[in-house]
């Protein structure tokens, strides 16, 4: 019975250190450790009656770790390189049960397989295989490398050495594109180099769709073409009654879309065919492929000055009751300021506001050389609607009501002359200038009745 419980202790030890793993963050193997800078683990399955185990590691067969714990797990830091060690099964008293024996491991550190392509290579559809270099100093020589492209992912034999390796590229399994490359660590990590394989097609583009077949006739359109065997620098055309569409930029996605941006402004409408050429001058057609509707004419409201500011020679005839005089004032001059509403309704929009000042001298014809010269001067504020037309030449239709003054009319004891003044004026303007020719009626009231008045228009002025 003695002899015998260090043999179930002997073969308890085996079966525990049979189930040894090595561990690291996100690798798992046995017989290695890899993992990120810091400590590595080691762990094994608890024997039944041990008070303690020994782990001693060594390398080139000198031992220089040697530590006891009571765990099934111990860290340790360790440089990449190759390494033996063994656990030992410690009783009560300290003393070995037995051992594991002498264990190989190689400790790895988990890198990014970072590398650079020596130089990209632009192949053509059918061309032999080719090898391309890479370089970089940090590759292992477990790292796999991988020709990616979209949903494809093709693995390729490499030729390594010292600092640089031989991809092999196999053209003929490869579809027109742009190929990504790959490298893959043993530890799962991952460096990819864009556009590392170039193949350009040698066979006409393929045609699936478009996204848009019908077009407005004005700005810039887009229109995204989906298909195969697309190259970044094909030419695109769009021809039809009209001649050719002017494609003011184009993108080509992955050699299976391309997004063409036409600009459509001055396109003759009609039914166009789509026309694709790859630089191998393989081309493909496809009838019908859009059409440009006519341009959709949209009325924008037309702005105008909100202020005015007019000057001129307005010549005026005043008959006076109570006397058989006519009564003109031909140096006479008026002075105006409008204000425009600003409102943007189709009426509304051509109203506004005008003030407007006269002054001139005037005397009656049938009085013996013409008479004396009396002062007369009137004010007035009138409403005023000029609607907004395409030309420069715009009606304008004046009401509004003023007051006049005359030293000639004093004289019959008209001290203050209230009007109502309507008028018809022809605008002739730009947006900052203004030229006016009209006409004015305006009648006057007093106790006798009625008193007409006719004054002609001629002004010019600026907008603002």
């Amino acid at each position: 019975m003695v002899g015998r419980k260090p043999f179930l202790n002997a073969l308890a030890i085996l079966l525990a250190l049979s189930a040894w793993t090595a561990v690291t963050a996100g690798a798992q193997s046995s017989g290695s450790l890899r993992g990120e800078d810091g400590p590595l683990s080691i762990r094994w399955e608890a024997v039944s009656g041990a008070a303690a185990y020994r782990i001693e590691v060594r390398r080139d067969g000198q031992s220089f770790i040697s530590t006891e714990t009571e765990n099934t797990e111990i860290k340790l830091n360790l440089a990449p390189g190759p390494y033996e060690y063994r656990i030992g099964v410690l009783n009560p008293f300290g003393g070995a049960v037995s051992d594991s024996g002498w264990i190989p491991l190689r400790v790895e550190r988990a890198r990014v397989p970072y590398f650079r392509v020596k130089a990209p290579s632009a192949l053509w559809e059918g061309d032999p295989d080719i090898e391309i270099v890479i370089e970089s100093s940090v590759l292992s020589p477990e790292v796999e490398f991988f020709l990616v492209r979209g949903d494809r992912k093709l693995p390729v034999e490499t030729v390594p050495s010292e600092t640089e390796r031989l991809v092999r590229v196999p053209v003929a399994e490869l579809t027109p594109g742009e190929w990504d490359l790959e490298a893959k660590d043993p530890s799962g990590k991952v460096f990819v180099h864009p556009d590392a394989v170039q193949v350009r097609p040698t066979r006409p583009p393929e045609i699936v769709e478009l996204d848009t077949v019908e077009l407005a006739g004005e700005g810039l359109v887009p229109v995204t073409i989906s298909g195969d065997a697309f190259d970044k620098d094909m030419r695109v055309s769009f021809k039809g009654p009209g001649g050719y569409l002017n494609v003011a930029a184009l993108e080509v996605t992955d050699g299976r879309e391309a997004k063409a941006f036409l600009d459509l402004e001055g396109a003759e409408p009609g039914v166009y065919e789509l026309i694709l050429t790859n630089p191998a001058g393989m081309e493909s057609r496809l009838e019908t492929a859009v059409t440009v509707a006519e341009p959709v004419m949209v009325e924008k409201p037309k702005t105008q000055p909100r202020f005015e500011l007019q000057m001129g020679w307005a010549p005026t005839v005043i008959n006076i009751p109570g006397s058989d005089d006519t009564l003109p004032a031909i140096p006479a001059f008026e002075i105006a300021a409008t204000v425009h509403s600003g409102w943007t309704t189709p009426f509304a929009r051509g109203l506004g506001v005008e003030a407007r000042g006269f002054a001139g001298v005037s005397g009656p014809l049938s009085a013996p050389n013409g008479g004396d010269f009396h002062f007369i001067g009137s004010m007035d504020i009138s409403g005023y609607w000029r609607p907004l037309v395409r030309g420069k030449i715009a009606p304008v239709w004046i009401l509004g009501i003023g007051n006049m003054w005359s030293d000639y009319a004093a004289a019959f004891g008209i001290e203050n002359l209230l009007f109502v003044r309507l008028g018809f004026a022809l605008d002739f303007a730009d947006y900052s200038r203004l030229t006016r020719f009209g006409i004015t009626y305006l009648s006057g009231f007093d106790e006798d009745g009625s008193i007409p008045m006719i004054s002609l228009m001629f002004r010019r002025g600026f907008r603002m």
